[in-house]
């Protein structure tokens, strides 16, 4: 079953076609006009709606794999889909110059620390004043200390997958220039993965974090999914009147993956439904019309096969018809095809 559509939008919809449809009313001739009527008494005998929304499945956790370092890339044995472990080496980019630097700082650490060996060895004969000893000493640490930060420059050319994971997307390929911090790959860990559902605001505090909720993905047939809410959006999605709702699912042989498309059914109770009110009938969107003075009507057959014009109240949207709260029994028949060129009291001819 298809999401629950915008009420608001719907009925603006259903106005300005009744509205059109009214200026074709004439009265009635000698003729009948062939109608197609619907049993509502069989619609009336189903008293809750699913409530069902479409989804689209995302990575529960995404990580941008970035350098720390700047640097062309030499290597990236990687692609797009592919499963990588914990560990694994992602990309490099060239390490000349840092390995430069640190052959550098590392000569003048051990000319630092032989210089303060000889002096240390003075001082311990009485021949130089301390403070000389423990400049050198200083100039030791600090030598050695560059050189260790130096090396770590090139601990950082290699970057590896912090995850296991799939390789979602690929920014920049081998002879790409990376900058700290700038992304070169997408990393998805796909162990649970999330059901991004848009819910209208009229339903959104319906389904707090913790609501359990039944999942059918497309891609894997009929196989249904358990889920569970897991966080519930607080802003509305493009400021439109709809918010992001998650839904966690877990995914041990990772069989699901990003972008799959689903179905998802919020188990608010029991029965995971939405209860219409006890005297509604859905119906039809088109069948209800609006005149000129915002009243809303439907019409019926009659006694004698003639079109009976009735007024009506609506309720709720779904996506098969329109709840009727006031005007209706159910057990009616409901005109549903030609309604458009009737008034009341007009003969009809039921098409089978």
């Amino acid at each position: 079953m298809k999401s629950i559509i915008n009420a608001g939008g719907a009925l603006a919809v259903l106005i300005c076609l009744s509205g059109c449809s009214n200026k074709e009313k004439t009265k009635s001739g000698p003729d009948t006009l062939a109608v197609e009527v619907r049993d509502l008494s069989k619609v009336n005998s189903q008293t809750t709606q699913q409530t069902v929304y479409d989804g689209t499945l995302q990575a529960d956790k995404v990580i941008d794999l970035s350098f720390q370092v700047s640097g062309t890339i030499v290597s990236f044995p990687v692609k797009a889909g592919d499963y990588v472990k914990k560990g694994q080496l992602i990309a490099q980019v060239d390490e000349t110059t840092y390995r430069n630097q640190y052959n550098a700082q590392l000569a003048q650490a051990k000319l630092a620390e032989e210089n303060y060996r000889r002096i240390e060895e003075v001082y311990r004969k009485g021949s130089i004043a301390e403070i000389k000893m423990l400049e050198a000493r200083s100039n030791y640490e600090q030598a050695t200390s560059a050189a260790k930060a130096t090396y770590q420059n090139i601990a950082h050319t290699r970057l590896y997958a912090p995850e296991s994971g799939y390789i979602g997307q690929k920014m920049l390929e081998a002879g790409g220039l990376a900058s700290p911090g700038q992304p070169v790959a997408q990393l998805l860990d796909t162990r649970s993965v999330q059901v991004l559902v848009a819910v209208p605001e009229n339903e959104v505090n319906r389904f707090p974090a913790g609501t359990p909720a039944t999942i059918k993905i497309d891609a894997m047939g009929n196989r249904l999914f358990e889920g569970v809410v897991s966080e519930v959006g607080v802003l509305a999605v493009n400021s439109s009147a709809n918010y992001n709702v998650k839904v966690k699912i877990s995914n041990p042989d990772r069989m699901l993956k990003p972008g799959m498309l689903s179905k998802v059914n919020f188990n608010t109770n029991k029965t995971s439904a939405v209860k219409t009110d006890s005297a509604s009938v859905v119906v039809p969107v088109q069948a209800v019309q609006v005149d000129e003075k915002g009243n809303q009507f439907v019409y019926l057959v009659g006694s004698g096969n003639k079109a009976e014009r009735r007024r009506v109240k609506t309720g709720r949207l779904y996506s098969n018809g329109i709840a009727v709260t006031e005007g209706l029994k159910g057990n009616e028949q409901l005109i549903t095809s030609g309604y458009q060129k009737l008034a009341d009291q007009t003969p009809v001819t039921i098409n089978k």
